[in-house]
């Protein structure tokens, strides 16, 4: 049997020619639909998130009192909790440094982190329920998207909160590393 070169060359031409056709329309395709996800994208600032909301929510002047008094509630609170984490934080590793460490205690201490923990997320739900309740339809939809960045960027849980040095994410409050320096030296 014999294999006519010239049928075997145009027979890998074509499938050669229909394979980058094949990527060009695949990749035409994706540079088209790309743009349509960027445009979703909403990027939360690192810094100044009151003025983020009054922008991207266009509130009103009566708007932007009442989540001025939201926020400032919110950040009081909030504060207070973040200062017990990272107390119960200092006793975990005061106790994790320890020459014979107490599982029991930290245990404990692990309790009372995730007491806390759970506080400051319920403080977060009505901080935002607060914010939903004044706004119009419209805007409450922007906020759920808004929300929704900040909660899940890249599977990162993104929040505005006090003591954070960028008033991003759960920060160490300004006294960590001086409280942890403290605690990690071995006597």
């Amino acid at each position: 049997m014999k294999i006519n070169i010239k049928v075997l060359l145009i027979v890998l031409v074509a499938f050669l020619l229909g394979t980058n056709v094949a990527v060009i329309i695949t990749y035409q395709n994706h540079l088209r639909l790309e743009p349509k996800e960027t445009e979703k994208r909403i990027v939360v600032p690192d810094t100044q998130l009151g003025r983020f909301f009054y922008d991207e929510l266009k509130l009103d002047a009566n708007q932007q009192d009442q989540f001025r008094t939201f926020r400032r509630t919110y950040n009081q609170s909030a504060s207070k909790v973040m200062r017990d984490m990272e107390e119960v934080r200092a006793k975990m590793m005061k106790e994790l440094d320890a020459a014979h460490p107490d599982r029991l205690q930290l245990d404990e201490l692990a309790d009372q982190l995730g007491e806390n923990h759970k506080k400051l997320k319920g403080l977060t739900f009505d901080y935002y329920f607060n914010m939903q309740s004044v706004l119009k339809e419209e805007q409450q939809s922007k906020m759920v998207d808004i929300f929704q960045a900040m909660l899940t960027e890249e599977g990162n849980a993104k929040q505005t909160l006090p003591g954070s040095m960028n008033h991003r994410g759960q920060g160490r409050g300004p006294y960590w590393r001086s409280s942890v320096d403290s605690v990690v030296t071995r006597k």
